[in-house]
């Protein structure tokens, strides 16, 4: 689902790049057209205010996607808790302690395991 989001993301940032590429180029051409000096025709006018339009819009919903993402994941993180909870699963921490616990018996097997060899070794001589 989070990667879903992300690419929610990805696309609405791309889409604000091209619009603002092409409210560039509508400048450029509206510049060049020689009207008065910072006046562009009713058209050209109309063609700025649609893509500043789209662009805010785009801001608005990349903000919203943002804030869903940002709340599914503590969502998702709380639920996941509380699923381990109920399940009564160990966590890292715990995991670990029992790693070194397992790592220190097995030595104390491999030292006693040869303890007793050289005590069955010298019995047998």
């Amino acid at each position: 689902m989070e990667d879903f989001v992300d690419r929610a993301i990805n696309i609405g940032l791309g889409l604000e790049k091209k619009i603002k590429e092409l409210m560039e180029e509508l400048e450029k051409k509206g510049g060049s057209s020689g009207e008065g000096e910072g006046e562009l025709p009713p058209g050209k006018r109309l063609e700025n205010r649609v893509v500043e339009d789209s662009v805010k819009a785009i801001r608005e919903l990349l903000s919203a996607l943002k804030g869903g993402k940002e709340r599914l994941k503590g969502g998702m993180e709380d639920a996941a808790q509380r699923l381990s909870g109920k399940l009564n699963l160990a966590t890292k921490e715990e995991l670990d302690i029992v790693k070194e616990m397992a790592r220190l018996a097995r030595e104390k097997v491999d030292k006693l395991e040869k303890r007793l060899k050289e005590l069955e070794e010298k019995t047998n001589r």
